[in-house]
């Protein structure tokens, strides 16, 4: 698992912006105007996470225009940097006096690291793994193997 903060979200979601609508943004501001999502409010604070994929999250900036972007969209960036993997995202806005809806957000990437392999493949792992002598590799792949063929 990868934990990704604040800066990192803004540095990718920024990276792909770029790339995929082939203009240069100028700054990704993050927006706190969640009039309708105020049920979700806890303690002045407001959490929005993969659930809530509808929300605006951001407004990006560029020379001629400013254009939403959304929470579907900042899990899309992710996933196209971090393909294969499985993403939780969550933006959090503190709303208590004085914070002003300060923003953060932060991810965790999952990777699938875990193929579904058949006994024969397995087997052939084992054999792999005797010749350069990894201890520890072998013993996992014969537990898998005698899993497998239990």
């Amino acid at each position: 698992m990868i934990r990704l903060d604040t800066q990192t979200i803004v540095d990718i979601t920024m990276k792909q912006i770029a790339g995929i609508f082939k203009m240069e943004p100028l700054e990704l501001r993050f927006v706190n105007d969640f009039q309708g999502e105020q049920y979700l409010l806890t303690n002045d604070k407001l959490h929005l996470n993969n659930q809530q994929y509808w929300a605006k999250v951001m407004d990006c900036v560029f020379d001629t225009h400013v254009r939403p972007v959304l929470m579907c969209e900042v899990l899309y960036f992710l996933r196209n940097e971090f393909l294969e993997s499985d993403i939780k995202l969550t933006f959090s806005y503190d709303f208590a006096e004085g914070a002003n809806g300060a923003a953060s957000a932060t991810a965790e990437v999952h990777f699938n690291d875990t193929p579904d392999l058949q006994p024969g493949e397995i087997a052939e792992l084992i054999d792999l793994a005797l010749s350069i002598q990894d201890r520890q590799w072998f013993e996992e792949l014969t537990a898998k193997y005698k899993q497998l063929t239990a």
